[in-house]
Parts: structure tokens; sequence; C-alpha cells
């Protein structure tokens, strides 16, 4: 089971205005005022505030959220020409004990970087039916068992893809669009730096906007949160 992550993010910022205050002396001219006060500090809107935290949120949205939809399956996952091969994963990852036809294919799998390569484009798009989202799901699967083969490298290449990907920076993007992809770039942030504890600073250079920044500073803090409590009941054995 993937681990899911959550994530918050800071509302959108309002600005108020602040007027002048004149004050007159009985010594002194009626038009002389008094400096302007220092502004206020901007207020959040709670309105924007709940949607952006929402929007970012970690843990992607159960099936029954995403079929709601009634536009047609995208053109990514509609014409994804590998369909068949990620069908063929998904099949053998349900399957408690592998024979030996089925390691074969799974090792074929396992050293096609063209099939991995072609996988970024899937995590890169927001599903809208079951179909396509266990695609999406099983794409995950793949590559984040990539990252234990030979194929690492090939398998950090398309996560960078994914953790600089902007669209859950995007305002203008579907409001359900941007949560399932943030939930996505959670899940990859997560398992490549668990795979390489060394990325941090490749990852903070590819963040895209302040919507991915706080959901890695969220990984780091689960996985922080994690480390601690893996000590603790070492300690206590």
């Amino acid at each position: 089971m993937r681990i899911r992550i959550l994530v918050m993010l800071s509302g959108a910022i309002t600005v108020l205005g602040v007027g002048l205050i004149v004050m007159s002396e009985k010594s002194k001219p009626e038009t002389e005022s008094q400096a302007a006060p220092a502004p206020e500090a901007p207020a959040a809107n709670p309105v924007e505030s709940e949607k952006e935290t929402a929007i970012a949120a970690g843990t992607k949205p159960a099936a029954m959220d995403v079929i709601k939809s009634s536009q047609p399956m995208p053109v990514v996952f509609k014409e994804f020409k590998q369909a068949g091969d990620l069908k063929k994963y998904a099949d053998l990852s349900r399957k408690a004990l592998l024979l030996e036809p089925d390691k074969i294919v799974k090792r074929r799998l396992l050293k096609d970087e063209e099939f991995l390569k072609s996988l970024e484009a899937l995590l890169k798009t927001a599903p809208n039916d079951e179909e396509s989202q266990q695609m999406q799901n099983s794409a995950l699967d793949f590559v984040f068992e990539a990252l234990n083969t030979e194929m690492k490298s090939a398998a950090i290449e398309v996560l960078k893809g994914v953790v600089a990907d902007a669209t859950v920076e995007n305002s203008a993007v579907n409001e359900m669009d941007r949560k399932v992809l943030a939930g996505v770039k959670a899940e990859a942030l997560h398992n490549w730096a668990a795979a390489d504890p060394t990325a941090e600073s490749t990852i903070n250079s590819l963040l895209p906007g302040p919507v991915s920044q706080k959901i890695w500073a969220n990984v780091k803090h689960q996985q922080e949160s994690n480390l601690g409590e893996s000590a603790m009941l070492r300690a206590g054995q």
C-alpha cells in the first residue's frame, strides 16, 4: 500500500485599505494632519484557504469521487500505446504467487526503459473515470518498483518530471484534477526521497510553486515522524 501524505496549504490573501486619521489642535491650523498609521497585516480569505487546503491534500480522492465526471477518458489514457503492458503488470501485481511465465513477463517489463518513461504522461494527467484511475495507480506502482531495480535512474527521471509539473499550482485547473495530481506528487516525493536520501537539493530546485513546496515540507515532516516512531519502538524492545 502506498503511503498517503496529508498536505496543508496556506490560504489566499486579501488586502485591506487603511485611511488617514486627521487630527486638529486649538493652537494649530485645522489643515495640519497626522501621519497615516502602518497598514494592517493582510487577512486570509477563509473560503479560498479552505479550497486550497483541500486541493493540496496528499490523499488521492477515492475512485467513486473521480468517476463522477461525465467527461470522456482523457486522451493521454485513451491513446496510451502501451496499455497492454500496463494491464499485464496490473494483473501480475494482483497475484499472490507468480508462476515462471509470470516472472518472465515481469522481468521483461522491469527492463523496458521505454515503457517506464512512457508512464510519466499518465502521472501528470488527472484521470476522470475508474479505468483511467486504475491505469494511473498501476503506473505509480510500476515506477516505485523500478526504483529498486537496475532502472532506478530512469525511474528517478520520471519522478523528476512529476515533481516539476506545475498543474497543481494553476488555479484555473479543475479542483478535483488538482487534488488528484497533488496526491500523485506527494507519493512521488515520498518514494523518491526514500530511495535516494541525497535527493533533497535536487527536489528543492524542481518545485514549481508554493503548493508543491508545502507538499514537500509535509512529506519531510511525515518521514521524520516515522523515523522517530521507529526509534522509539526499537528502544522499547
